[in-house]
């Protein structure tokens, strides 16, 4: 059971990897439990080969330790099933935190961009083209920083932010208009599409007279920020003049620097707003070698007219990501705190244990077992047990939650669970200690006799 339980777990983690984010998530979890339940037989099975072999000669303190956890074998497995169960949440819960991709990746949150410019005055200016780099005023460090750069300039409407730095309901949010060089470019990850295409941004050109025009957004602000629903679901939003226009989610994103806003067409933003004019954002990514530094403010120069603001991608993404992150690490410390109580809770089992097998301990002491040599045992018993747990539940963890398991982004912390491993046991010393005084009190004689 335990070996079919691990492999089925060890399948769907596999499968997991290949499904959409929304599925996936699901399927992680299915698979962590069955790892789990597997992890947890092998436990058990254990212990009932201890329970088996009660019969047989020991020549070490280990194997007296394992004869102890044999005289209460259901004990000891519900003692390793708590902290496994509570290991195994603490991973899964740590597993979702973000990390920090590579920016160059095209199919990452930032798209493969560097940097996000947005303008105080809307512009049209293309620092991209030698044409137009030429009439800017540059030196030549930063003609030389600009040459060969890509750039997408966004139109933008006026509206609320909708991304998950917003604590407000959206009620109005903020549309995007891409420009055909952007569709073709293509980019970021989609977490589901409405029909399979080699570029899903191509969509959004697919717009039929009579039809809800086709928009994409990113999956979290879709399904939270304005509970829209998934692809294929419509949305009404109000055009330059206050009449609603029927919208339909052809694409979500996976959570990125664009999150927060309607995406559409630039030929469907004209026809949304046609009175805005110029351009008020911009996605800029240099030519490879070239110092980001130096291309922000070679950028900051050609966009100065525009009162420009340039913000690394890297930041959008950490800013919006720290939301995610912040709430997580609320949940670790709770997670954290909640097994080093039940880790703690472990000494009153043992107390119980020790009065149990007072007869035991008494004959120890009067075949020449100190106090420190009772004590030692008792705690060893007692970091097996939750050594056993941490083992089962953190290798549940790690194996059934891979970094996939958002999209990419996130990634396992080993730091972390090494940290909660190495204080859960310290935890579980004390917690032995504690039982061990009570173990090391009964006298040879009192225990004999009441044995």
């Amino acid at each position: 059971m335990a070996l079919a339980a691990i492999g089925a777990g060890i399948g769907l983690a596999w499968w997991a990897r290949s499904a959409d984010a929304s599925r996936a998530v699901g399927l992680f979890f299915a698979a962590g439990i069955l790892c789990l339940v597997g992890m947890l037989a092998l436990v058990r099975a254990w212990l009932g080969r201890l329970a088996a072999g009660r019969g047989r000669g020991l020549s070490s303190l280990g194997q007296l330790a394992g004869r102890g956890l044999a005289h209460g074998p259901g004990r000891a497995f519900a003692v390793a099933a708590m902290v496994a169960v509570a290991e195994f949440l603490v991973v899964a819960v740590s597993a979702f935190r973000l990390g920090d991709p590579a920016v160059a990746d095209r199919s990452g949150p930032t798209g493969g961009w560097a940097a996000l410019a947005t303008f105080g005055n809307p512009t049209a200016v293309d620092p991209s083209a030698p044409a137009t780099r030429d009439t800017l005023g540059l030196d030549a460090a930063e003609a030389d920083a600009l040459a060969g750069c890509e750039v997408a300039l966004l139109r933008s409407s006026a509206g609320d932010d909708a991304s998950c730095t917003n604590l407000y309901a959206s009620v109005r949010p903020v549309v995007h208009g891409v420009g055909p060089g952007f569709i073709a470019r293509g980019g970021f990850r989609f977490s589901a599409v409405a029909e399979p295409v080699a570029n899903p941004w191509t969509l959004l050109e697919r717009s039929v007279p009579g039809e809800p025009l086709p928009a994409i957004l990113d999956a979290a602000t879709a399904q939270w920020a304005l509970e829209l629903g998934g692809v294929g679901a419509t949305f009404s939003l109000p055009d330059a003049t206050g009449n609603p226009v029927t919208l339909r989610i052809v694409g979500l994103l996976d959570p990125g620097i664009l999150q927060g806003a309607v995406i559409v067409s630039e030929r469907t933003f004209s026809a949304l707003f046609p009175r805005a004019s110029g351009y008020a954002m911009a996605l800029a990514a240099p030519r490879p070698g070239v110092d980001g530094r130096a291309f922000e403010d070679a950028l900051a120069t050609a966009w100065a007219d525009a009162a420009v603001t340039i913000e690394p991608a890297a930041t959008r993404l950490r800013r919006l990501q720290a939301v995610q992150n912040t709430f997580l690490a609320g949940f670790q410390s709770l997670g954290f705190l909640g097994l080093l109580l039940g880790t703690l809770g472990v000494a009153a089992v043992q107390v119980q244990g020790v009065i149990e097998r007072s007869a035991a301990f008494g004959l120890l002491g009067a075949l020449g077992f100190g106090r420190g040599r009772i004590g030692t045992l008792v705690v060893t018993e007692t970091m097996i047990m939750v050594g056993l747990g941490l083992v089962a539940g953190g290798l549940a963890g790690v194996v059934a939650l891979p970094r996939e398991v958002a999209g990419g982004a996130s990634r396992t912390p080993l730091g972390w669970i090494l940290l909660t491993s190495l204080a859960t046991l310290l935890v579980a010393a004390v917690a032995g200690w504690a039982a061990a005084r009570r173990a090391g009190g009964v006298t040879p004689r009192t225990a004999l006799a009441e044995g």
